[in-house]
């Protein structure tokens, strides 16, 4: 109860710095997780909840050595099949937890389904066409269920499994690659994209209607499961630093020679710049132009003015242990 009403007060917080108003559940929402906020007590693989007594954990825990200080449980699948997860917040102490590189910067370049640095590294994300298509299948199944019913609800249980496997694909993949990226570098550059308005709706409206509405949609459903966001929240505190520059033509600018045209851009992946000839692959180019554009900005002396997402914690890190219970 206490950590409803923590919830229902930071919502409200949100709301009054700028945020949406909180979006209250139904009273027919039953209780998914609870909270244990102080006190968590672990005895090698068992955790005690209170009013439950000892329950015992399934998995690995690298973080065993570590104060507990906090165990969120939540309950996913269906009603006839739950399955109930812990996530395990521990104190690590700094020196316990594995350094990024002591050197070196590199600029990433980030697209539908990949990432590219200036070394001209593609860290591709696993290919989930296939469970895209399940989910799909799933999601035209539901549609066709009577609302309430049984079949409705085996169906809705399937597609919530299917979904959470993509997700954990995604992220599962966005930790090896910020993993990757941290050990090769201690300062990585990215783009200051803003992603609300690239996946704006093309929509438009009745007086005005927009064109080419379904490919808009399907490029933004893209993007959004590209991970961008995951990446750059992950390298904030497995990097030294982690700093965004300006993303004007930095895929139009060919790096060798300086020009900006937007027919450099021979295709998606190409690029060929019509002043000089170069021709590779078009997010190594742009990767390398990101670099430049923040050492071009550290040599001006207007490093400070570059957006930083470093971790600034002093003698502890926070890590999240995710144990299937």
């Amino acid at each position: 109860m206490r950590y409803t009403l923590k919830y229902l007060a930071d919502a409200f917080k949100r709301f009054f710095a700028g945020g949406g108003y909180p979006r209250f559940k139904s009273k027919h929402h039953t209780q998914d997780g609870f909270t244990i906020p102080q006190k968590v007590k672990i005895k090698g693989t068992y955790l005690y909840v209170p009013k439950l007594g000892w329950l015992r954990l399934k998995g690995s825990n690298p973080y065993a050595a570590f104060m507990p200080r906090q165990a969120r449980i939540r309950k996913e699948g269906t009603k006839a099949n739950p399955k109930w997860y812990v996530y395990i917040t521990y104190d690590v102490p700094r020196e316990a937890v594995k350094p990024s590189a002591q050197t070196g910067t590199l600029g990433v370049d980030r697209n539908v389904g990949q990432a590219t640095d200036s070394e001209g590294v593609i860290h591709g994300l696993t290919d989930t066409s296939k469970l895209d298509t399940k989910i799909k299948r799933k999601q035209r199944e539901q549609a066709r269920k009577q609302k309430g019913s049984n079949r409705g609800r085996r169906v809705s249980g399937q597609l919530r499994k299917r979904q959470r496997q993509r997700k954990r694909i995604r992220d599962n993949d966005t930790h090896h690659i910020s993993r990757e990226l941290a050990d090769k570098a201690h300062t990585v550059v990215l783009e200051d994209l803003n992603t609300a308005g690239m996946t704006q709706s093309a929509k438009g409206t009745v007086e005005a209607p927009g064109t080419q509405v379904k490919q808009k949609a399907g490029l933004n459903r893209e993007i959004l499961a590209s991970g961008w966001h995951q990446l750059e929240r992950k390298l904030a505190y497995k990097c030294g630093a982690v700093v965004k520059v300006d993303p004007k033509h930095t895929s139009q600018t060919c790096h060798h020679c300086g020009c900006v045209d937007p027919r450099n851009r021979v295709s998606q992946a190409v690029f060929q710049c019509v002043g000089c000839g170069l021709r590779m692959h078009a997010d190594h180019n742009a990767a390398i132009n990101i670099l430049v554009r923040y050492e071009r900005t550290v040599a001006r002396g207007t490093g400070a003015s570059a957006r930083r997402a470093a971790f600034s914690g002093e003698t502890a890190l926070t890590r999240e242990q995710d144990i299937p219970a």
